[in-house]
C-alpha cells in the first residue's frame, strides 16, 4: 500500500459540503454567539488567538443575530449546492465571528474544525456533483477531489493524534491502567449530577482495556487515513471510540465524527439504491479541464490549516482560537472538584447562598461549568471585575434577585467538593475566599 495521490470519488467531497454546514448550525456556537454578545464585557475570558478580535472588531448582540441569520442562510444554500464554493466562503467569515463570541466564556468549544473545513471546502470542486448547480455525473472521480479530501484526512489525524501524544508524554501507560478513568468518570457524572445505572467504574479491567484502546486509537489515526484500505478501520473506530464517550463519558462529538463521510467511498452504497435517474446509472464522462485556481487553490489554504493545526497540537494548547489542541484528558485529576459559590451577606452577618449557572432542573451545562471554573480561578486568573459583573448577572433574575435583597456584602468562594458518587450532596471539602466586595445599595433597588 502506498499513500499516493490517486483519483478520488466526487460524492466524498460533495457529502462533506453537505455536513459540515449541518453541523454548524447544530454547533454551540451558532446559539451561544448571541447570547455572550449580551454579556458585560467584564465578564469575557478571551482565550489565545481572540485579543485581536475582542480589540477591533465590534461585538453586540444585534451584529451577532445578523452574523446568525447570515450564516442559517449560507449554510443552507452550501447544504443544497447553489453557488457552494462562493456560500462556503461567506460562510467561513459568518461563521467565524458568530463562533469566536462564544469562546468568550471562559472555556473554548472544540469544533472549530468546522471552520477549517468550510475554508477548504471554498476553494474545492466539492459542488461538482450532488448540488443544484452540479456540472458532473454523481459518480465522478479524479485526483482533483484527492487534493482537498488529503488535507481533511489529515487535519483529522492532527485533531485525534496530539491528545494521544499528550496523554502518552504526561502519564505513559498508567493513564490507562491506573485509577485515572474512574477519576474522569467520577468527574463527569458529578459535572452532570447523575450517575449511570451501569457502573463501569466497578469493572477495573473494562476501564484499563478501554484506556490501552483510547491510547492506540489516537496514535494510529493518522496513519490509518493515509491508506485506502484502512481508512474504513479508522472510521469505525472512530465511531466506536465517540459512542463510548458519549455513552460513559457523556461527551457529545457528532461534529467530529460526521465528518468521516471524507474517509469512505459512498459510491457503492448509491449503486445499491434504487435507480434515481439514468445520468446517475452513467459512468462519468470525461470531464472538462479544471483550472488552475480549482486546481491549486487547496493546495495553498490545507497546508496553512494544517501547519497552524500541528504548531498548536503540538503545544498542547487547548484554550486558543481557532486553532487550538483538542481536549487531551492527559492529566490524572484526584477526587476533589472545584465549584464557585456566592453568598450574599446580610446586616447581621448572615449569608445566603444564591443558586447559580443551573436551569430549573438544577443541571448545569459544560458551557456553564467552563465559566465557572475560570471564575473560580481554576482555567483563569480570579478577576474582581469578572466576579463582580457575574454577581451582577445573577440578581437580574429570581430566585437571585430576592434571596440578594438587602445584602451588604457579596462573598465568592471556591470550593472542593468530592466525586465520589457515596459523597453526591455532602457539603464542600475545603472553601477557601475569593473576593468580598461591600455592596453600595440593596441588590433589590438596583
Amino acid at each position: 500500500m502506498k499513500p499516493a495521490l490517486r483519483p478520488e470519488p466526487a460524492l466524498s467531497l460533495a457529502a462533506l459540503r453537505v455536513v459540515v454546514p449541518a453541523m454548524v448550525l447544530l454547533a454551540p456556537g451558532f446559539r451561544q454567539g448571541v447570547q455572550v454578545a449580551a454579556w458585560a464585557p467584564a465578564r469575557w475570558v478571551v482565550p489565545e488567538g481572540l485579543h485581536w478580535f475582542v480589540a477591533h472588531v465590534p461585538i453586540s448582540p444585534r451584529l451577532a443575530l445578523a452574523a446568525q441569520v447570515s450564516t442559517a442562510f449560507l449554510a443552507l444554500c452550501a447544504i443544497v449546492g447553489i453557488r457552494a464554493r462562493l456560500a462556503l466562503g461567506a460562510l467561513t467569515l459568518s461563521t467565524f465571528y458568530l463562533f469566536s463570541i462564544a469562546q468568550l466564556t471562559g472555556w473554548v468549544w472544540h469544533d472549530m474544525h468546522l471552520l477549517w473545513f468550510c475554508a477548504l471546502l471554498a476553494v474545492s470542486p466539492c459542488d461538482d456533483v450532488f448540488a443544484v448547480d452540479a456540472t458532473r455525473p454523481l459518480l465522478s472521480e479524479g485526483v482533483r477531489y484527492a487534493r482537498p479530501l488529503l488535507y481533511v484526512r489529515l487535519l483529522l489525524g492532527a485533531v485525534y493524534f496530539f491528545p494521544g501524544l499528550h496523554k502518552l508524554m504526561q502519564s505513559g501507560l498508567s493513564w490507562a491502567l491506573s485509577n485515572n478513568l474512574r477519576n474522569q468518570l467520577w468527574w463527569k457524572w458529578a459535572e452532570h449530577g447523575g450517575v449511570p445505572h451501569f457502573r463501569v467504574d466497578h469493572f477495573p479491567w473494562l476501564l484499563h482495556g478501554g484506556g490501552l484502546f483510547v491510547l492506540f486509537f489516537e496514535l494510529s489515526f493518522p496513519l490509518l487515513v493515509l491508506f485506502r484500505r484502512t481508512r474504513p478501520v479508522a472510521a469505525a473506530a472512530g465511531i466506536a471510540f465517540h459512542v463510548l464517550a458519549r455513552a460513559l463519558f457523556r461527551i457529545p462529538f457528532e461534529s467530529l465524527w460526521v465528518c468521516y463521510v471524507a474517509l469512505v467511498d459512498l459510491r457503492p452504497l448509491v449503486r445499491r439504491l434504487p435507480r434515481i435517474g439514468k445520468r446517475l446509472a452513467e459512468p462519468a464522462a470525461a470531464p472538462p479541464p479544471a483550472r488552475p485556481a480549482t486546481l491549486w487553490a487547496p493546495v495553498a489554504v490545507g497546508p496553512l490549516l494544517l501547519v497552524l493545526a500541528v504548531v498548536q497540537g503540538a503545544r498542547g494548547q487547548m484554550q486558543s482560537y481557532p486553532f487550538a489542541c483538542y481536549p487531551t484528558f492527559q492529566w490524572q485529576p484526584g477526587t476533589r472538584m472545584p465549584d464557585l459559590v456566592v453568598t450574599a451577606v446580610g446586616p447581621q452577618g448572615r449569608e445566603v447562598e444564591l443558586p447559580h449557572a443551573r436551569d430549573e432542573r438544577g443541571y448545569r451545562s459544560q458551557r456553564q461549568w467552563a465559566e465557572v471554573w475560570a471564575l473560580a480561578g481554576v482555567t483563569a486568573k480570579p478577576d474582581a471585575r469578572r466576579l463582580q459583573a457575574y454577581y451582577r448577572s445573577l440578581v437580574q433574575r429570581e430566585p437571585d434577585r430576592q434571596l440578594a435583597q438587602g445584602a451588604t456584602r457579596v462573598r465568592f468562594y471556591r470550593v472542593y467538593r468530592s466525586v465520589a458518587p457515596q459523597d453526591r450532596g455532602k457539603p464542600p471539602l475545603e472553601r477557601r475566599l475569593l473576593l468580598e466586595v461591600r455592596e453600595r445599595a440593596p441588590a433589590a433597588t438596583r
